[in-house]
């Protein structure tokens, strides 16, 4: 499947079958919006909906336009088991926001922006983290930090894809040795 990020697109996401008992499988980038665009977004999804076995071509490239449709939407967001907004947090606000994508990224299987700015940490612990830019302010803790001033920017999607696998899949046959041995 190719990444889209309509709605019709979220609709066959959300239908498709969870990530099951595993963590769910989710990107989260950070960095300057001046440094990228939605398009890496889309094309991170893109090659894992191809190179991704494990994922059967379901992930969703949230970009901005479609968290802000989900998230103002009652529907959508009842669709994704969120409870409705409180009056003092508006869904579109930066609570509001948070609490989409922490929906999202509990589904998996996506790919979406960090909010900026963090009005509170994402609940989402196993997330994959990749920054684009040079290392220091929110791309200091991630798993993988790439700098677009030293590499073509049309490889950028692929190696975040191929960390995130590698990172994925070790990650996984540890938690399973280590449940092995108890």
């Amino acid at each position: 499947m190719i990444a889209n990020n309509s709605l019709s697109t979220f609709h066959q996401w959300l239908l498709a079958e969870p990530s099951g008992s595993a963590p769910a499988r989710t990107i989260i980038l950070h960095g300057d919006s001046t440094v990228f665009s939605d398009r890496l977004i889309e094309e991170i999804a893109t090659y894992l909906n191809e190179y991704d076995d494990d994922g059967a071509g379901r992930w969703l490239s949230a970009i901005s336009d479609l968290v802000l449709q989900i998230s103002g939407n009652p529907d959508l967001r009842q669709l994704l088991g969120m409870a409705e907004a409180c009056q003092s947090c508006p869904p579109d606000g930066p609570c509001g926001l948070r609490k989409t994508l922490t929906a999202l990224g509990q589904r998996g299987h996506v790919i979406f922006r960090a909010s900026a700015p963090p009005a509170k940490v994402l609940e989402l612990p196993e997330a994959f983290h990749a920054g684009v830019g040079n290392g220091l302010g929110p791309t200091r803790k991630c798993h993988l930090v790439l700098n677009p001033d030293l590499m073509d920017p049309g490889s950028m999607a692929h190696i975040i894809g191929d960390v995130f696998l590698e990172w994925h899949h070790r990650n996984h046959f540890r938690v399973a040795a280590a449940q092995k041995k108890a």
